[in-house]
């Protein structure tokens, strides 16, 4: 049979992860061979509408990229506050990876959610094993903060005295 018209077969799980992972500002600067080490330490979970994928105030020491599905970001005062939705292609986390902290919002799953999760323990393993990509992660890092603060003052209102204050020029 002609390879043109073999049915295609899927990517397997793991060719996928690194196909995601490349994706990822934070990691598209990687050489191939610890990209490849985070691909086989990332692991899938689905979250059922209205499950919390992570708790405000709790430690979650998780990156999570969303492959399918919507979550909301809610911060909890006293009521719930929904400061933004999340959708396919979203990374939600990555600072946890470097440092472990607790988490300023809840992210609750308003759709079934299918999320490639990373943890800082399986992240530092590969440092560890790859030190000199420590300076790319760093340099996709500051891109990613950067690319950041170019949407905050692109949406800056200088009517908003609170807008003012929002913008970290102390970073960049």
């Amino acid at each position: 049979m002609n390879s043109s018209t073999e049915p295609k077969q899927a990517p397997s799980e793991y060719q996928a992860n690194l196909e995601i992972l490349m994706q990822i500002p934070l990691f598209s600067g990687l050489p191939i061979e610890p990209l490849k080490l985070l691909a086989y330490f990332c692991k899938r979970e689905n979250f059922k509408p209205g499950e919390i994928i992570f708790q405000q105030h709790e430690l979650d020491e998780n990156a999570y990229f969303i492959i399918s599905g919507t979550a909301k970001l809610i911060l909890e005062n006293g009521g719930e506050e929904i400061i933004s939705e999340f959708r396919e292609s979203a990374f939600i986390g990555g600072l946890s990876m470097f440092f472990g902290m607790k988490r300023l919002f809840t992210l609750r799953a308003e759709t079934p959610v299918t999320c490639l999760m990373l943890s800082r323990e399986r992240f530092q393993k590969t440092i560890e094993r790859f030190p000199d990509i420590t300076p790319k992660l760093f340099e996709g890092l500051v891109k990613t903060i950067y690319e950041w603060e170019i949407r905050i003052v692109s949406e800056y209102n200088p009517q908003c005295e609170k807008c003012r204050s929002s913008i970290g020029v102390t970073l960049v």
